[in-house]
């Protein structure tokens, strides 16, 4: 009975819900969904920003919109060459190759971002070159990179860069170069950019280091015969920026051109830890001017500072809560059994929260039969806000419930007497019992006749005898 009784729960709670804690993400719509920031407008095209701690999505708009990624794109190629490269420190081979597009009279790839590395130098290592790729964001660097992973083929590494891009899991990303200067065939989503970098983060110690560094000697060549600093262009990591140095920031990459806007993936760290991608920020007005601001940092900061500003983590449901309760079939203490959620839920919502947003549903059994354990799941509770579900949770049983022999047995009696079998059974019985008393009393009727017969015979018999 235990294992039915169990069983059936798992069943009812494999129907009603996955049976784990689901976290929805807040931001639903390309507004802001659940939750608007309280900043005047957002500039950028695209945005998705995901607190890392929870998971939640706080904040997204046009986040799976193509977008050409600009210098974001050299986040892939250092995940590429971290995972391709065993030692850091083995030199790379730096040939004219890597230089010659910069030189062809494309428009889009004339003076880009570089790192002042020469063609030919060769006391580079793999660790100058990524540091060159992440921070000052050299397109040579990229290229160089790309050749010496690729064995010389940079197309073979553009190859590697799709293929991980798929393992990750993005659905709306190609690469067609390795350091994001404009090409047709070489965008990306919101959404996608944050996956790569989240891979990033999560599997390459490496790369936090490069990205979170703001400044970086690199070795010595013809022009520099001392050797020279590289600084990041993440504006966020530079304590000497007045307007956009933000507290707890870990990088992590720029990217601009005329087709992309101004894009920016960058982290901080404060109580929690938020990831944002920005893309399509406006580099100019609509007279054609330059902006004066920086419109990717001037999202980051009012984005960082809303999210920080309005959320905290906050208990939603308390295990010890008494939801409903369930009756049990055959209880020997008790006829029914309270249901309260399996574990506590904290969730990641606004300070100022409206308790009346909240809304705990449950579906549960009307009845259950004994015996019942406690911790047995029993019935599901969702928990929403705004009418959003935010998660699902088991609902079990907070007490034993142990099984009355006594009560389970007459009942079966009972249930044995209602069925068909039983009573055509009970009613052969009856009539073999009816034939059997007739044909009794027939048998004793001749019997009794018998014997006044041969009573009256021997009477007749013993008067005879008399006379």
């Amino acid at each position: 009975m235990k294992r039915i009784l169990r069983g059936a729960a798992f069943a009812l709670a494999c129907a009603l819900t996955l049976c784990s804690l689901v976290v929805t993400a807040f931001a639903e719509d390309d507004t802001g969904g659940l939750f608007d920031p309280d900043t005047d407008t957002v500039w950028s095209e695209a945005v998705y920003m995901v607190n890392l701690d929870t998971g939640d999505v706080v904040y997204k708009k046009n986040e799976d919109k193509k977008m050409y990624p600009a210098s974001t794109t050299k986040i892939m190629t250092a995940i590429i060459t971290l995972e391709a490269v065993y030692d850091w420190t083995d030199k790379v081979e730096v040939p004219y190759e890597c230089f010659d597009e910069f030189y062809s009279g494309d428009p889009n790839k004339t003076d880009v971002s570089h790192a002042s590395i020469e063609p030919l130098q060769d006391n580079l290592t793999y660790k100058d070159c990524l540091y060159a790729l992440m921070l000052p964001s050299g397109c040579e660097a990229a290229n160089i990179l790309a050749y010496n992973v690729g064995k010389g083929d940079m197309n073979k590494f553009f190859d590697m860069m799709n293929a991980k891009a798929k393992e990750i899991g993005c659905t709306g990303t190609h690469f067609s170069d390795a350091h994001g200067l404009f090409e047709e065939e070489n965008y990306t989503t919101a959404k996608d950019m944050y996956l790569i970098t989240k891979y990033a983060l999560d599997n390459l110690p490496k790369f936090s280091e490069i990205c979170g560094t703001y400044e970086y000697e690199m070795p010595p060549n013809s022009t520099y015969p001392d050797g020279y600093s590289i600084y990041s262009t993440v504006s966020l990591i530079n304590p000497g920026n007045p307007y956009y140095y933000y507290e707890g920031a870990y990088g992590i990459k720029t990217g601009t051109t005329d087709q992309s806007g101004r894009c920016l993936v960058s982290g901080v760290r404060r109580q929690f830890n938020y990831l944002l991608v920005t893309m399509g920020a406006p580099l100019y007005d609509k007279d054609g001017e330059p902006y004066e601001y920086s419109y990717n940092f001037v999202d980051a900061v009012n984005l960082y500072d809303w999210a920080f500003n309005t959320f905290a983590m906050m208990t939603v449901v308390n295990k010890e809560d008494r939801m409903t309760e369930v009756d049990v079939k055959y209880g020997e203490n008790a006829s029914q059994v309270v249901l309260s959620p399996q574990s506590d839920y904290t969730a990641l919502l606004p300070k100022d929260i409206d308790e009346s947003n909240v809304q705990k549903t449950f579906k549960a059994y009307d009845e259950v039969t004994a015996p019942v354990k406690k911790g047995d799941v029993l019935g599901v509770m969702d928990v929403k806000y705004r009418g959003q579900t935010i998660a699902t949770l088991n609902l079990v049983a907070n007490s034993d419930v142990n099984l009355s022999q006594v009560e389970f047995y007459i009942d079966r009696i009972k249930q044995q007497l209602g069925q068909t079998w039983f009573k055509v059974s009970a009613v052969l019985f009856v009539v073999l019992t009816i034939c059997f008393i007739v044909t009794r009393t027939v048998e004793n009727s001749k019997r009794r006749k018998a014997a006044e017969k041969e009573k009256k015979r021997f009477e007749n018999y013993a008067a005879n005898k008399k006379h």
